[in-house]
């Protein structure tokens, strides 16, 4: 074991951590109620079967009950949560499992309600994001790395088994029935328990590769897994989502990668991965168009460019700042989308063009430097822990690597509120909240050995020279001989 300054031990590979400790124990009332509790915050920020009772496509005039009290219940399965986790432990330890490293990031999503449009809705989603910002976090790290995954799991069979059996019992709900007052082009296609197949989409691309890869994580009947597993495949196939298929080859790419880390150096994948993404680039540069039309798509995807150009322009307005967190561009911004393509589109098309008109350059600099921390920090815990531990950091540094791609092309990957956002920002504040990886301490205690070396080393004054070329010294200076 190396040693820290202060003496203490530092982790090697050799030796394989545990890397969450105080978990509630598997069976107990408390195990039971954290799994109810996460999965009740992640089907609230979701609002996963909403669409089926109340879909806004049909008519956006209609009155949505579940719509109107929506937050309030995620600030409840939030304050549940909160609950069952300090019931059982200290305040002091459900503190620190807050990823306080997005608190600037929170600080200054609730403060753009002061110059936002609408002041009251953007303080009111604010508060909602920094209600699982503060409470998803402790309830995961209570519940355990592998249960966390396993409730995911659980959670995305579900969510794809409920789907398949709507779209194919009852299409007049499941499918898009092209009589819908808005998105009607997508007649035949599969939502599932979702208003609209972009929803399903995500959920059956985490599906078609998690279900596969990590379901010896959950445990449960092979039949519920292999049923989980075709619906995934079938939602899929029949929401004809190009975005979805994108994320499946992102997430596939990714667990590949991480596979080979297993086995192979850092340096050799990251060559191995540049020289692929060399040939990839240079693949689109000569095919892009066959590459968009078998995806079903244009060079304009779908009319996207047309929205990230207005959404330039509205984003000049108020570059540093933005327009307000979850405005989505603000309503100027909506009024024009309408516009200029006659039919209402929530947001710019982007996760990352939505994040910029909320929140400006400042904003999008507090969200994404700590998202790469957390990455980097969950990618040097890898060699460190056992099995399951590691596959639970490999499906949390998966979906975030997805959510970077989903995010070019769709607003919801960037929204805790969105269709899919809350398997991401869960994802991450996971991640976030993970110690210090052993990597990370040895590069700090080598800092301040360097540090403490600088400053305990003698002063040195050079000798005068008489004559000849001043010598420069450094650090291959040698004294000279005696005699």
């Amino acid at each position: 074991m190396a040693q820290r300054l202060d003496g203490q031990a530092i982790p090697t590979r050799k030796r394989k951590l545990r890397l969450l400790g105080n978990t509630a124990a598997r069976g107990s009332l408390e195990h039971f109620a954290l799994f109810a509790a996460f999965i009740g915050i992640y089907w609230a920020y979701a609002g996963l079967g909403r669409d089926v009772f109340f879909n806004k496509l049909n008519d956006p005039t209609a009155y949505d009950p579940i719509g109107a009290v929506i937050n309030y219940l995620r600030l409840l399965s939030c304050v549940i949560g909160i609950v069952v986790v300090t019931t059982h432990t200290t305040i002091n330890w459900a503190i620190s499992r807050i990823p306080m490293q997005f608190a600037p990031f929170m600080i200054f999503a609730l403060a753009s309600a002061s110059w936002a449009d609408a002041p009251m809705t953007t303080f009111q989603n604010a508060v909602v994001v920094c209600a699982i910002w503060i409470s998803v976090s402790m309830v995961m790290h209570r519940l355990g790395a592998a249960d966390t995954v396993r409730a995911a799991l659980h959670l995305i069979a579900v969510v794809c088994i409920a789907s398949f059996l709507l779209a194919v019992l009852v299409p007049s709900i499941g499918r898009h029935t092209g009589l819908e007052a808005v998105q009607y082009v997508h007649a035949g296609r599969w939502r599932g328990i979702f208003g609209h197949k972009n929803g399903l989409g995500p959920w059956a691309a985490y599906g078609t590769v998690f279900l596969f890869t990590h379901s010896w994580m959950a445990g449960g009947p092979r039949l519920y897994w292999w049923f989980a597993r075709i619906s995934a495949i079938a939602c899929l196939i029949f929401a004809e989502s190009s975005t979805a298929v994108v994320m499946v080859l992102a997430m596939i790419s990714a667990w590949a990668i991480l596979q080979l880390l297993r086995r192979n150096s850092a340096g050799f994948v990251a060559t191995l991965v540049g020289g692929i993404a060399v040939s990839a680039a240079i693949l689109y540069y000569f095919a892009g168009e066959a590459l968009f039309e078998f995806l079903g798509r244009d060079s304009t995807l779908s009319g996207r460019t047309l929205v990230w150009n207005l959404a330039l322009q509205q984003f000049w307005e108020r570059p540093l700042t933005g327009h307000g967190y979850l405005s989505l561009g603000g309503e100027t911004f909506l009024v024009l989308l309408e516009q200029a393509i006659q039919q209402a589109i929530l947001g710019a098309e982007s996760g990352y063009l939505t994040l910029l008109l909320d929140l400006g350059l400042i904003g999008f600099v507090l969200f994404f430097v700590p998202y790469f921390g957390a990455m980097r920090n969950g990618l040097e815990w890898l060699p460190f822990v056992g099995r399951e531990d590691r596959g639970a950091i490999e499906f949390m540094l998966i979906t975030l690597f997805c959510v970077l791609v989903h995010a070019i092309t769709e607003t919801g990957a960037l929204l805790a509120v969105g269709f899919d956002g809350v398997v991401s920002f869960g994802a991450l504040f996971f991640l976030a909240t993970l110690p210090r990886s052993p990597e990370s301490i040895m590069r700090r205690e080598f800092r301040k050995t360097r540090n403490w070396r600088r400053d305990k080393a003698p002063a040195v004054t050079p000798a005068p020279q008489t004559g000849g070329p001043r010598k420069l010294g450094g650090l291959f200076d040698h004294p000279p001989k005696a005699g």
